[in-house]
């Protein structure tokens, strides 16, 4: 599923300007931590995050952690890896689960609406071409 519609801190944030201000921004690039200490071994998220310990303190204190963490669940081909906005991959899958979830409820229920909305609409229709009929056999 494409997530690069969800609304981000209620505004719709384009990816192009996501990557920016992670770039621009981003503690992660002026951390001094070497590329490996952002990629922790375990798959666990438990295990992952104490082998990332040290990226994920420096994410703790990024002003753009909600952004990154943005971008990798909408870029999962990039975020399923590595830390991003404090989170190892098991916690993103998870969220990403969550999300997809919530999503799909949502547009599950905006197409019930659409379904009501169409019958509500027929049930008039019939109503109206009911009644014209009934006044012409008059």
């Amino acid at each position: 599923m494409d997530l690069s519609t969800v609304i981000t801190r209620g505004f719709a944030v384009t990816d192009r300007l996501l990557w920016q201000l992670v770039f621009e921004q981003g503690a992660c690039s002026t951390s001094g931590l070497r590329p490996d200490d952002w990629y922790p071994v375990s798959a666990p998220a438990e295990a992952a995050a104490r082998e990332a310990a040290s990226a994920i303190a420096v994410c703790f204190g990024c002003r753009v952690r909600a952004e990154c963490l943005e971008l990798a669940m909408r870029n999962w081909t990039v975020g399923q890896h590595g830390v991003w906005g404090g989170t190892v991959p098991a916690e993103r899958e998870r969220l990403r689960t969550t999300r997809v979830a919530q999503l799909t409820r949502a547009l599950a229920r905006t197409g019930d609406v659409d379904r009501a909305a169409e019958r509500a609409a027929s049930r008039a229709a019939d109503r109206a071409a009911s009644g014209a009929v009934g006044r012409a056999a008059s």
